[in-house]
This record gives structure tokens, C-alpha cells and sequence, in this order.
């Protein structure tokens, strides 16, 4: 290597570094404000860190900003960390609303208004996240419109869910009472159920459900 190339080698570690410092220092920042998401995103971003150029899709968008506690506070995540990180970042939402929503408050992101289902369907390629949060989910121990329709989504993906690719779910609880003794409810119930039938671990578990693909199954 010549003194150019050894001089541009270390401008790219350089600028590599500061890149993964401003994520780090970023991401602490937010990190308190993620309330009972904060297991979730750390695993998740634990995970992309030992792919290099993730390739993250994503279903439902932003909708007011500096909510880190919900209202698809992903969506400016995963456009800081492409940010930093590299990496592509694609996402969907049927409300154009929030689509306007995420153009402001994202750089890196590919918006995309639509049905989530459909988008999903005429993927390519593969995802190394793919984090469905589609589906506004209005009571608990009702959740089969809102877990069906991410179940949808799933099988609409898979063209892009390969070995290794990281699913997440958001908005899950656990609940214990009389008719129900710690039972799963939420947008990743079905998921939840199916995963466990077919024997896959689950990666995540807490109000973010998450599982590591394996073709094996």
C-alpha cells in the first residue's frame, strides 16, 4: 500500500470511528426514554452490529417526534444507525400521514406508502431486520385483527427472510389472571405461537417478540 492509500485507509477508519461514536453516544442518549423497549432495541442493535451493511425493513412509520416510548419511534432508530453504521433502510405505512412524518424526520430511509402486505410481497433480495409494527392494536385480550395481519405480513416476506434474518415484532404483553395464566397477547401472538410449533427460539421476549430465522426448519 502507498503513502496515498495508507493516508485514505486511515480518513475511512477515522471517519468510521467517529460515525460509531455519535451512534453509541446518540443511542445512549434515547436509550432511558425507551421504556419497556429498551431490552428490545438493545438486542436488536446488538445483533446488526455483527452484520456489516444491514439491511432493515420495516412496516408502520414514525408518527410524532421525540416519542421514544411508541408511535413508531424505530423508524428515526434505524435511520440513525444506518446513518452511522451503513447499511439500508427501508420502510412502509398505508397512512400518508406518516409517511410525511418520516421524510422530515429521516435522512437515510426509503419511504414507501402503501399496504404493508403487498409492499411485502414484491420484495427481493433479503432483510437482515425485518421489524413489523404495522397495526394499531386497541385491546389486549383482542388481538387476533392485529396478530393475524402481522402474520400476513410475514408470509408476504418471504422472499426476503433468509437464514439469519432477525424478525421483531412490537407491542406484546404477557398476561396472568383467572382465564389467563401467562399468556401472550399482542401484534406477535400468532407469530409467537407458529415460531414455537415450528421450533425456532425466540431471540427477543418482552413487549418486543423477536426471532433468529433458520432455514433448517
Amino acid at each position: 500500500m502507498n503513502t496515498e492509500e495508507n493516508t485514505m485507509m486511515k480518513e475511512i477508519d477515522k471517519e468510521t470511528t467517529s460515525s460509531s461514536s455519535d451512534w453509541l453516544e446518540y443511542y445512549e442518549d434515547v436509550k432511558p426514554l425507551l421504556g419497556a423497549r429498551e431490552i428490545g432495541f438493545s438486542r436488536i442493535f446488538q445483533y446488526l452490529n455483527t452484520i456489516k451493511d444491514p439491511v432493515i425493513v420495516e412496516t408502520g412509520m414514525v408518527r410524532s417526534e421525540n416519542n421514544f416510548e411508541g408511535d413508531g419511534c424505530s423508524t428515526v432508530l434505524f435511520d440513525h444507525y444506518v446513518a452511522a453504521k451503513g447499511g439500508s433502510f427501508i420502510t412502509v405505512d398505508i397512512d400518508p400521514v406518516a409517511c410525511k412524518t418520516a421524510k422530515r424526520l429521516t435522512t437515510y430511509a426509503e419511504i414507501n406508502e402503501g399496504d404493508s402486505v403487498e409492499f411485502l410481497s414484491t420484495l427481493s433480495g433479503h432483510a437482515d431486520l425485518l421489524y413489523l409494527d404495522s397495526f394499531n392494536i386497541h385491546n389486549w385480550l383482542d388481538d387476533w385483527e392485529a396478530s393475524g395481519h402481522h402474520l400476513k405480513e410475514l408470509f408476504a416476506a418471504k422472499n426476503i427472510i433468509k437464514e439469519g434474518t432477525l424478525i421483531v415484532v412490537d407491542d406484546n404483553l404477557y398476561i396472568s389472571n383467572e382465564k389467563h395464566s401467562d399468556k401472550k397477547f399482542g401484534k406477535g401472538r400468532m407469530i409467537y405461537e407458529l415460531m414455537q410449533a415450528i421450533g425456532i427460539p425466540t431471540y427477543i421476549d418482552g413487549y418486543q417478540l423477536g426471532w433468529i430465522w433458520e432455514d433448517t426448519i
